[in-house]
């Protein structure tokens, strides 16, 4: 069982767990299905470690069926907080086929022998621009928003801080893999990512509390 126990594992299921309590009542599906994709996620990195510490086997195509989950609903997420203030559908739509077609031609190009780690990256810029453009409507709008409280708000926090750091990572991805800080047997990058991992999940996980306490504030006001 340790083996399945580090930083990244702990932070998920703890997300998931914040997620169910404060979640699972929520009366928008979108926000529901974040439920969902963090149960995918805990069960992808269990499975991702058995099949690589326990089964010394590959685990690069259980990470490449996910990235289509993952881009899938966190783009459609995206696009469900920019829509409050301008409908981006057709640009969700180009998205989508745009990183179905570099998936599948990546695939292709690796004769399914390797992560497709270019439209993982593709992926990560992508995101990082839809949170900035998010949190520009955010800026630009005259109506009062308390971001400190603010659900949606965090969510993006948490999710532009991780795919900005991850873009980073993947540009300078082989001097990080292969550099090791003094007295840990990990790479800087190894260690990068669990940084990330734990900033997105806590941002998530109070942004979740949030969502909660609003849901809360609404229904004893009726």
């Amino acid at each position: 069982m340790p083996v399945y126990i580090n930083i990244n594992t702990v932070s998920e299921f703890v997300c998931l767990f914040v997620s169910l309590i404060c979640l699972y009542k929520d009366k928008d599906p979108v926000w529901r299905a974040l439920i969902f994709f963090l149960l995918v996620t805990c069960a992808v990195e269990v499975a991702g470690i058995h099949l690589r510490k326990e089964l010394h086997r590959p685990n690069f195509m259980l990470y490449n069926i996910f990235l289509i989950v993952e881009c899938f609903i966190q783009s459609y997420f995206f696009y469900h907080l920019i829509k409050v203030y301008k409908d981006k559908a057709m640009v969700l739509v180009i998205w989508i086929v745009l990183f179905l077609l570099c998936y599948f031609t990546e695939l292709y190009k690796n004769h399914l022998g390797g992560f497709v780690f270019q439209t993982s990256s593709l992926m990560s810029v992508m995101l990082v621009l839809a949170g900035v453009y998010f949190n520009y409507l955010v800026l630009k709008d005259e109506r009062f928003k308390r971001l400190s409280t603010d659900a949606s708000f965090w969510w993006v926090s948490g999710t532009l801080c991780f795919y900005f750091g991850s873009t980073a990572c993947n540009i300078f991805f082989e001097y990080l893999v292969h550099d090791k800080t003094p007295a840990i047997s990990h790479s800087v990058r190894y260690i990068v990512f669990n940084i990330l991992n734990i900033v997105l999940y806590l941002n998530w996980s109070y942004a979740f509390i949030c969502r909660y306490r609003q849901r809360i504030s609404s229904s004893s006001s009726d």
